[in-house]
Formats: structure tokens, C-alpha cells, sequence
């Protein structure tokens, strides 16, 4: 399939993520996005997928930080506008 990007004003050919076949059709929407079935391995996929969310590794190592040195929880959250419970999850991750 092929879409014309409008900000860029280039066409970009689709590929399929799992056999990179170009011969894709619609296949309906799903939470307000575009679903696209491959037709060779019948592999359905949407044409771009949410940035991965949360926080930066930096970010979560200064709340450790924070907490290491004698901080307490609700602190931490207040001083860097996060859930307490966040931190909380952070420091039995890492045990």
C-alpha cells in the first residue's frame, strides 16, 4: 500500500513488520487507528505504534538516589511532581 505522507509530501511504501511484503489491504480501525492486514501471511498491524511511555532511566536513578539518602517517599513525589506509589514500585524493583 502506498501513503502519501502530507507533511513531508513523499510516498512511503508500507511493508509488513513480520514477512516486509508491500501488498497490504485496511483492515478497519481500532481506538481510532488505522488497521492494516498483510495478504501474504495474513499478519495485521497498525502503520505506527505508540512511542513507549514512562520515565527516563536517569529520571527513576535520582529518585533512588533521593531515597537512599534519607528521603522518604511522599518527599520524592513532591519534589519531582511523580506518585508516590511510582516510587515506591521503583525501589522493589531494584530491590
Amino acid at each position: 500500500m502506498i501513503l502519501k505522507n502530507a507533511i513531508a509530501n513523499k510516498i512511503v511504501f508500507m511493508k509488513c513488520p513480520e514477512c516486509k511484503s508491500t501488498h497490504i489491504n485496511k483492515n478497519g480501525r481500532k481506538r481510532g487507528k488505522q488497521n492494516y492486514i498483510c495478504v501474504n501471511c495474513q499478519r495485521q498491524f497498525l502503520d505506527c505504534y505508540q512511542i513507549q511511555r514512562g520515565y527516563c532511566d536517569e529520571f527513576k536513578r535520582e529518585c533512588l538516589t533521593m531515597y537512599v539518602n534519607g528521603m522518604g517517599f511522599r518527599a520524592i513525589a513532591r519534589v519531582k511532581g511523580i506518585d508516590h506509589v511510582t516510587v515506591i514500585n521503583w525501589v522493589k524493583q531494584v530491590g
